[in-house]
Formats: structure tokens, C-alpha cells, sequence
């Protein structure tokens, strides 16, 4: 090698070498990943806390009506409720026992939604409006009130069978002494317990309310059953739907007592028959056309004015001319009720 060449060797400066990276360094980091399409992700928001999940809502205590004033439940329950009778009632209107405002105000049926008081006068049972404040003053319209059971509960369901059929039996012996014409069972299952006892017998799902078949053992006196007059009698809810019911004690009241009754009121069954309807009113139509005069129009009979001819007889229209007729009277030509009927045979 000559000297030239050696100095352009050694002229040249070295390069350094690739240094290796550790393979811990590497690790750690990962490639950048690619964005996709579509909207970046949402940032993660903390949960808002409501307000009611840091302060602690106390809950006011029910506010308890004090319907007795003061006296206790436990005093009620050891009262009892009196009895209107006398011989010869009319009606003696008979409930299941005692109620806790019955024992408290000491008189029948007091209740503000119950509807005996309203449904006795609005069948007119009783000739004014009364309470039952008033219910001694009853026996004077010769309605009188007792109970099957004496003892007062909360409730009718917190009497027991036995005491039913007990005082079922205990309320025979008081009606064979009065002897009124009619018992008057207020509610179905005030019967249920008596049919029991004395007939044998529950009573059937398609039971009647009304007059029975039977009478109360030992005496002539009829059987009547009234839905309860309770509000919650779910059957009747309203005082509406149960004075049918005493416009029907108040009919066989006045049979027994041979009282003849106002007929200009009575109720019957009433069906309409649409076919027969418009029959009825085509013939009506044909009746009436044959019974007007000529001097009609419309179906109503009015006054006719008619311009009398040069020379005629007064009445006698002009030639060409037909009478006129004058609403002045106000007469107007009825819209005949056939017209009004829809043809619906033909649907």
C-alpha cells in the first residue's frame, strides 16, 4: 500500500456503532394506537349525589283522629247499645252488633256514611229527615231496632260463629214477645247466620234480597232482607242503589196493613223495539195525513190567506195563484218523529 493511501485511510474518522437498547426499556412502551372513526370517547363524569342521599328525611308520624274524645277503646268495648221495641211494630229493622261509635254515642247507626237514615227517608218510611239521634223517636212510626249479637266489637268480622248462632236465638225470643209484622234483616249475612240456626240452610250464590219465603219461627211475622246499609257494601256502594229496597219494605208494610197506595207512581219494565217504533209511527203518519184538511202544510194545520179574485167569493183564489199560508199565528209545521228514526234493518 503507498503512503497516500494509508494517510487517506487514517484521515477518515470512525463511525460510531449502534448501541443496543435494553429490551426493559422496550417493554414499557406500546405503539401508539390508531384513532378510529366515530366521536372521541366521553370523559367519565363522578356520580352526582342527590341531596336526599347525605341528609336523612325523617318521616312524620300519621296524625291520629281522636274520634272518641279521650275514651278509650277498651272502655267502649264493655258498653252495650239499647233496644226500641214494643209490641206490634210495623218494622223491626235488626243489625248484626254494636260498632264502636254506636257504643260511643249510644243510639243505632250513626256513622256518617251509613245510608240507613237517608234511604228511610227518601222511600218515605219516615215523613222527615231524621238521625240517628232520633232513633227512639222511630217507635212512633212504628219502626223499632235491636241487634243479633249484644256485645260491641271494632268490627263484624271479630265476632265469632258461636256468637251468632247464639244470638240468633236470643233475637227469635225477643220477636216472638213483640210480634211485629215484619223483621227487617239490615245486610246478607246477618240472615245467614239466622237461616242457619232456624232453617237448616246457607244461602245460595243467587240470593234475592227482598221478602223471604219463611217466617220467623213461632210467629207471623215475614222475613225481609236488606243489602247493608253500610258505605262498603260493595254490591249496593250508594244510597241510590239501595232504596229500592225499602220502597219494597214500605209496599209490603202497607199490604199487611191494608194501606191502599198512591198509584199515579209505578214502576214497570219498559223495552223498546226500534222495528216496531217506526211501524207505530208510519201508521200515526197515515192517520193524521187522512184526518187534515187540504189546507195543510207540512203536517200542521194553519191559517190560509187567500187573495180573493176580481169578483169572486171571498176564500177564492186567483187564477194561478196558490194560497199562501200565514205563520204569523206561530204555528210551524212539526218534523215528523219517523224522519228521526235511523233505518238500521237495512245494516
Amino acid at each position: 500500500m503507498s503512503g497516500g493511501a494509508m494517510s487517506a485511510a487514517n484521515s477518515v474518522p470512525p463511525q460510531p456503532l449502534p448501541q443496543e437498547v435494553p429490551m426493559e426499556a422496550t417493554a414499557g412502551k406500546s405503539a401508539p394506537k390508531k384513532r378510529g372513526r366515530g366521536r372521541p370517547p366521553k370523559a367519565k363524569q363522578a356520580k352526582q349525589e342527590k341531596i336526599t342521599d347525605t341528609m336523612k328525611v325523617e318521616k312524620k308520624p300519621k296524625r291520629k283522629i281522636d274520634r272518641f274524645k279521650g275514651t278509650p277503646e277498651s272502655e267502649l268495648l264493655l258498653r252495650t247499645l239499647p233496644d226500641h221495641l214494643s209490641p206490634n211494630l210495623d218494622i223491626v229493622i235488626i243489625g248484626i252488633n254494636p260498632g264502636l261509635m254506636a257504643a260511643y254515642v249510644g243510639h243505632h247507626y250513626p256513622g256518617p256514611g251509613n245510608h240507613l237514615w237517608k234511604c228511610l227517608y227518601m222511600s218515605r218510611l219516615i215523613d222527615r229527615p231524621m238521625t240517628a239521634m232520633d232513633d227512639f223517636k222511630l217507635i212512633n212510626n212504628g219502626i223499632g231496632f235491636t241487634n243479633v249479637v249484644e256485645r260491641t266489637t271494632p268490627g263484624s268480622k271479630d265476632l265469632s260463629r258461636k256468637e251468632m248462632m247464639e244470638g240468633a236465638k236470643i233475637l227469635v225470643g225477643k220477636l216472638q214477645k213483640y210480634q211485629p209484622r215484619i223483621a227487617a234483616f239490615n245486610g246478607k249475612s246477618i240472615y245467614d247466620a239466622f237461616s242457619s240456626v232456624f232453617f237448616g240452610k246457607k244461602l245460595k250464590k243467587d240470593f234475592m234480597f227482598g221478602q223471604q219465603p219463611d217466617l220467623v219461627p213461632g210467629t207471623t211475622t215475614r222475613i225481609f232482607v236488606m243489602p247493608s246499609s253500610s258505605a262498603r257494601c260493595a254490591q249496593f256502594p250508594r244510597a241510590q242503589d239501595k232504596v229500592q229496597f225499602y220502597l219494597r219494605l214500605k209496599r209490603l208494610r202497607n199490604e199487611l196493613k191494608g194501606i191502599q197506595e198512591d198509584r199515579d207512581i209505578e214502576e214497570t219494565d219498559y223495552s223498546f223495539d226500534l222495528i216496531k217504533a217506526i211501524e207505530d209511527a208510519k201508521r200515526t203518519k197515515v192517520k193524521q195525513e187522512k184526518n187534515f184538511d187540504t189546507d195543510t202544510c207540512g203536517g200542521a194545520h194553519v191559517h190560509v190567506d187567500t187573495p180573493a179574485a176580481p169578483g169572486a167569493a171571498p176564500g177564492v183564489a186567483a187564477a194561478g195563484e196558490a194560497p199562501q199560508p200565514n205563520w204569523d199565528l206561530g204555528v210551524f209545521p212539526p218534523m215528523d218523529f219517523v224522519d228521526h228514526i235511523p233505518d238500521i234493518t237495512s245494516q
